[in-house]
């Protein structure tokens, strides 16, 4: 039976750059891809396979001085990159998805795909890379067929796990008793009710999120403000102690902070 889990990985400064390279790589084939696929559409009215007929451009292209760079990196991540873009192609056409678009290293999740891997107690090990650091919280017993290595926008390092136990899958039920069915209905206020009668209430995650990062921003805003009043009445009494007179241009800083170039800057400044 096929299991999966994610486990967070911890990797060196070393590893984390090879891991951003990586993604490079990746996201450089599958724009490539795309590229190939739409220009031979566009300038010839032909539909190239990605599979058959892409991805054996793309291994030849390696080879020239100009990808050569690609070499370094997990040659099977770079061909799943094409895979998926055919799974993208495959779910427009079906009206499941947009279409595909290319990426951008600015993109909000970073991901990609291996095989010829294995897990340890406290590591991951995957092509091109030493093994990389691990929090196993689950043991994985068999076969690991694949891992994807991903970082979320928070900075944060995952390896999601596949691999077969060799265990037979369950067989589905035969008979269903009455007594074991439940019926439920989602709710805003109940996130479920429960055709029993029990209700199992909504946690407002979001709610109490938003309202401990508005304290943490005020906090954040008043030290700010207490920082530039501080630097000002040093600078002030600085001038005023050196100084019998003082001289100082007259600025129409209202006009001047309707440039969206140099608001932020000069009201950080605190001009006045």
């Amino acid at each position: 039976m096929l299991r999966a889990a994610k486990f967070r990985i911890y990797p060196t400064a070393a590893q984390e750059a090879f891991l951003w390279a990586q993604w490079g790589a990746v996201r450089k084939c599958w724009n490539m891809a795309l590229f190939l696929k739409k220009h031979y559409y566009r300038t010839r009215c032909v539909s190239l396979d990605l599979i058959h007929e892409i991805k054996p451009l793309i291994a030849r292209a390696k080879k020239s001085k100009k990808y050569a760079w690609l070499r370094e990196y997990d040659s099977m991540a770079l061909q799943e990159s094409v895979r998926n873009l055919n799974k993208g192609y495959r779910a427009f056409f079906e009206g499941r998805a947009g279409f595909p678009h290319y990426k951008s290293r600015r993109g909000p999740q970073l991901s990609y795909h291996c095989t010829n891997v294995s897990v340890g107690p406290n590591y991951v090990r995957v092509p091109k890379m030493e093994p990389i650091k691990a929090r196993i919280h689950r043991e994985v017993v068999g076969k690991v067929k694949s891992i994807t290595l991903e970082a979320d926008a928070a900075g944060d390092y995952y390896a999601a796990v596949l691999w077969e136990d060799g265990l037979a899958e369950k067989e589905p039920l035969k008979e269903i008793y009455e007594d074991q069915v439940i019926g439920i209905d989602v709710g805003i206020k109940d996130l479920l009710t429960e055709s029993n009668g029990r209700k199992e209430p909504n946690p407002r995650h979001l709610k109490h999120a938003r309202k401990v990062l508005r304290r943490r921003l005020a906090r954040a805003h008043k030290l700010v403000a207490n920082a530039r009043t501080d630097n000002l009445h040093k600078v002030s009494s600085r001038l005023v102690n050196e100084s019998q007179a003082l001289a100082a241009e007259s600025l129409r800083i209202i006009n001047m902070l309707k440039n969206h170039h140099l608001a932020e800057s000069i009201a950080d400044a605190a001009w006045g």
